[in-house]
């Protein structure tokens, strides 16, 4: 990295090298059988300079490539963005610290592989014919950033992580369930999303009709992920400081439910998106985006920090699209890391009792369509259950749920469970409670 930023800052007037060196293994099971067991180590490196005010960028995955990278980058800024910024003169070493668990890393393939077997087993011991896709992984990883302003950090983390993916055939079709988990930390959490999934298909033998109206939702935790995409757009610094988000110039200003406090959280220990820096080097901390309703805070990058005359939230990571997750080929852009929503005082079962007629959005197909700018949403229930006098009394068909997220939340917003999950979806990660909403415009399709 050393000789890449010096080789850099003759050729440029600003530069910042960014590396992350991983080791990953997998234990993957098909049709409920293993099937791979291959390791993985990579190292990839990014390469920005600012050549006479334009953004540069290269990235490579070969771990000596330092001339060829310096030149792309280079001969990249002369069709770059014009750019004024100031990479941060950090200088941190964190090693293995809070987000390294030994016990993630000292997993052995063994482990994994019976991790797996006990989540095929818990579905199939209920849903013996079931088409089972399982893969437990741990990952190791090395994060470093050496900038021309003197900066230089790293820091190590660890990642356990299980999908799962069951698809279960009915009378007159099919229920599916695509479900992932993500912890820095070891957890119980690949053998409770096996025990959610019973839950969840235990709901889904009768289909029970729904008419076109308003009426009371529920959406579950992993159903929220609808709601996610266009909830954080609005927080974004560079559309905040161009004025197309809904939150422009309104700091201060009560917003949603006053039951509501949205925070951005990198620095709890477990949670999959935590980090001491962000992928620009810049030092992380909570972030209470909305506080009791009242809306307080937005989330910037270097860039957009520095159109709006502010700082930088700590929130640039490597995202190439909303629908993409860490790219080594992305630069830094504005995301959150973990967005949390805090919870609220009511067990999510009595949730269920206290709704007289209802549907549950438990997983959506995609992240939906609508306006996210606005805070529009509209989608596909993809899994979803009718409540009727308190009781789940079947699983829905070709329903659709659309509104607007901010109005939804100050207008409509019922309650909160006190339980909260944490998920790893393809949109973001999240941890939030089952949250409820009252006369939701609902669409039997």
């Amino acid at each position: 990295m050393e000789r890449i930023l010096e080789m850099a800052k003759r050729k440029a007037d600003k530069a910042e090298v960014f590396r992350i060196e991983k080791q990953s293994e997998p234990a993957c099971f098909s049709g409920g059988e293993l099937t791979t067991l291959e390791s993985e180590n990579s190292i990839s490196t990014a390469l920005r300079v600012i050549v006479d005010g334009h953004l540069g960028f290269s990235s490579t995955t070969h771990p000596d490539e330092a001339e060829g990278l310096v030149k792309r980058a280079v001969a990249s800024a002369a069709f770059g963005p014009e750019i004024d910024l100031d990479f941060p003169s950090v200088v941190r070493n964190e090693g293995a610290g809070d987000f390294f668990d030994p016990r993630v890393a000292d997993l052995t393939t063994e482990n994994l592989i019976d991790t797996g077997q006990n989540m095929i087993d818990i579905v199939r011991s209920k849903y013996p014919e079931v088409n089972l896709e399982v893969e437990v992984t741990k990952e190791k990883s090395r994060t470093s950033i050496m900038n021309s302003s003197g900066g230089c950090v790293s820091y190590e983390k660890t990642i356990y992580q299980a999908f799962l993916n069951v698809l279960l055939m009915l009378e007159s079709d099919r229920a599916e369930l695509e479900h992932t988990c993500t912890y820095t930390t070891f957890s119980d959490a690949p053998e409770q999303i096996a025990r959610d999934a019973v839950w969840r298909f235990s709901h889904c033998h009768r289909v029970a009709p729904v008419e076109t109206k308003k009426m009371t939702v529920l959406f579950t935790s992993l159903g929220f992920r609808g709601l996610f995409v266009p909830l954080f757009y609005g927080f974004g610094g560079d559309l905040v400081y161009r004025k197309l988000s809904l939150l422009s110039g309104r700091l201060g200003e009560s917003i949603v439910d006053p039951r509501i406090t949205v925070v951005d959280d990198p620095t709890r220990r477990e949670l999959p998106a935590s980090c001491p820096f962000d992928d620009e080097g810049v030092s992380t901390g909570r972030n209470v985006l909305i506080d009791k309703g009242v809306l307080t805070g937005y989330m910037y990058d270097l860039r957009s920090a520095g159109k709006a005359g502010a700082k930088s939230s700590g929130n640039g990571f490597k995202k190439s699209s909303l629908y993409t997750g860490f790219s080594i080929d992305a630069q830094p852009n504005t995301n959150p890391s973990n967005l949390i929503i805090l919870p609220g005082m009511i067990p999510k079962n009595d949730l269920i009792k206290d709704i007289r007629e209802g549907i549950i959005v438990d997983d959506t197909m995609g992240a939906g369509q609508g306006n996210n700018m606005n805070g529009e949403f509209s989608m596909s229930v993809a899994l979803g259950y009718k409540i009727e006098n308190g009781e789940i009394v079947g699983r829905v068909k070709d329903v659709m749920v659309s509104g607007n997220v901010y109005e939804s939340f100050k207008n409509n917003f019922k309650a909160a469970s006190r339980e909260v999950w944490t998920e790893d979806t393809l949109f973001g990660r999240y941890q939030v409670p089952w949250l409820v909403f009252e006369d939701m415009p609902v669409a039997a399709t």
